[in-house]
């Protein structure tokens, strides 16, 4: 699954969120490689581009490359965490305060932070290498206070007592086929253009 270079405003929210995560002058060689293995990664898949592709795009020497992320799977890390981190900001951000169950879930779906396209297709590139235990630590960390309240719901009634590793799929799946689809230029309409619909049906499958 490849795509076409980010849109200018989609580029000009990959370099706030890499500034996000590493900023000063400091990290300018780390951000520079980072920046334009999200082009590369994206425009060609993760396992076609070389590290000589990230060298000549970045203008960074392979040395730098490896001294900074040691090889290729070090580069997809990093910025697929960069990404995740930023997801996980945009998520609490919208549920910071939500004592409700379908006001989270809405919230949750409508959540749409940069790079969501690179996090898709690296997900299980990093998940299947050597930084898969943070990857699940990383994430169970940003469902936890999720999880909590929907236990909380299912307590007093409001949702179905439902096995805890079922949640994602009934609450996010139908997102998450969209989003992939849209991603990949399969569908027209944003995510964001269904949000409502797709936030309902999920309500309605914890509460069927």
């Amino acid at each position: 699954m490849a795509r076409k270079n980010l849109s200018a405003p989609q580029a000009a929210a990959a370099d706030r969120l890499l500034e996000h995560a590493l900023p000063d002058a400091r990290h300018a060689s780390r951000r520079s490689v980072l920046r334009h293995a999200l082009t590369l990664f994206n425009a060609n898949g993760v396992e076609a581009t070389t590290i000589d592709d990230l060298r000549k795009a970045s203008g960074q020497s392979v040395g730098t490359i490896y001294h900074h992320f040691k090889n290729k799977e070090g580069v997809v890390a990093a910025l697929f965490f960069a990404a995740l981190d930023d997801q996980s900001r945009a998520i609490a951000s919208r549920i910071e305060g939500l004592r409700d169950g379908r006001a989270v879930v809405e919230a949750l779906i409508e959540a749409t932070p940069e790079c969501a396209y690179f996090v898709f297709l690296a997900r299980d590139v990093v998940l299947q290498g050597p930084h898969g235990t943070d990857v699940q630590q990383r994430l169970q960390a940003r469902y936890h206070p999720i999880d909590e309240l929907l236990a909380r719901e299912a307590d007093a009634g409001r949702i179905l007592p439902l096995p805890a590793d079922l949640l994602p799929a009934l609450v996010l799946g139908a997102t998450e086929f969209y989003a992939r689809s849209w991603l990949a230029g399969r569908r027209q309409a944003a995510p964001t253009t269904h949000a409502q619909r797709l936030a309902t049906a999920a309500w309605r499958a914890l509460t069927a």
